[in-house]
């Protein structure tokens, strides 16, 4: 029989520990395919936060696991919401999209369900909407467009990503607002993500859409769409050349933030993992220029912060669409 020596066993414990991927104690890491869930259809903002996410997250080797986006449209988030919190509790293995929209549904209570029933993770852009027609409107400047909406608030049609009493909606109500017209006299019909309501500005079926500048950034450089307006504080870095509604005399503004949540119930040491693989995302340069060719802002919060956050901001919305009219 061959000896089997103290150092011979030495050598061959060294060399499984080599080749093995040697984690800490109490760290978690994906074992199996990744799903996005975007709450809305192809085209949208939801959907572009999870396919530029999904992107960047395996070109830069942070993720090595196949990731796949499902589209889950319905109710401005409500439906993705409930089918994450009854079918996916415990599930470390998904993320979905999530912005402004899916808060006011909650605030209009059309979904069932607040933050408080699933796992907030990371704000990883931010951006503004504005108002968009076809490049052959009648609508050439947001004057126009507020002249006709003054003469009669139902000859205009706006067309939206959202359900009614949602973000897009809520950008339609802000503007009847400010120009001293009931918001809920404006004509608005609601589509399922951003890529349908483009469609139907497109095909003429709308006369406006209130999107978000990167849901129409393709169309634009196209010359298919003309944005009349922004509602941004002051003009973009990115678009500098489309006018904000504040200069054209009209008191608007409006952020989105685009972020992800996880289902209720996750490890932590599973949401840690999350939290601190999109930090490192959103500071790769691959990020950074999928980032400035959709037209987002570099603004994140994590953890914490975001959860403080988005929970203050249902509080707020709740407030606002008692003043627009939506809630009693």
């Amino acid at each position: 029989m061959r000896r089997i020596t103290f150092f011979s066993v030495l050598l061959v414990v060294a060399g499984l520990f080599a080749s093995a991927q040697w984690t800490p104690a109490g760290a978690w890491e994906p074992s199996e395919a990744i799903e996005f869930i975007a709450p809305a259809n192809p085209g949208g903002g939801w959907d572009t936060i999870c396919r530029t996410s999904a992107r960047v997250l395996q070109k830069t080797g942070l993720i090595t696991q196949p990731i796949y986006v499902a589209n889950m449209p319905g109710g401005s988030g409500s439906v993705a919401i409930a089918y994450v919190v009854k079918k996916r509790k415990g599930d470390s293995h998904l993320l979905v999209a999530a912005s402004n929209s899916v808060t006011f549904s909650m605030a209009i209570k059309r979904a069932l369900y607040t933050y408080d029933d699933v796992t907030p993770l990371a704000q990883v852009a931010s951006e503004y909407g504005g108002y968009m027609v076809r490049a052959d409107s009648r609508f050439k400047k947001l004057g126009d467009l507020v002249d006709a909406l003054k003469a009669d608030p139902k000859s205009v049609t706006f067309g939206g990503g959202s359900a009614p009493g949602s973000m897009d909606h809520i950008k339609v109500a802000l503007l009847g607002k400010a120009i001293g017209k009931d918001p809920l006299k404006i004509v608005y019909v609601p589509f399922q993500g951003g890529g349908e309501a483009l469609a139907a500005l497109l095909g003429g079926h709308t006369d406006v859409a209130p999107l978000d500048v990167s849901e129409v950034a393709g169309q634009l450089e196209a010359g298919k769409v003309r944005v009349l307006s922004v509602l941004s504080e002051k003009r973009l870095s990115y678009f500098p050349n489309l006018p904000t509604a504040v200069e054209q005399g009209v008191d608007v503004t409006f952020t989105v933030w685009r972020g992800l949540y996880m289902a209720p119930g996750v490890p932590k040491e599973a949401v840690n993992f999350w939290a601190k693989t999109i930090k490192k995302m959103v500071a790769t340069p691959e990020w950074d220029k999928e980032r400035k060719k959709i037209g987002w802002e570099p603004v994140v919060k994590f953890g914490d912060d975001f959860d403080t956050y988005v929970k203050g901001e249902l509080k707020r919305y709740k407030t606002l669409l008692k003043e627009l009219g939506f809630l009693k």
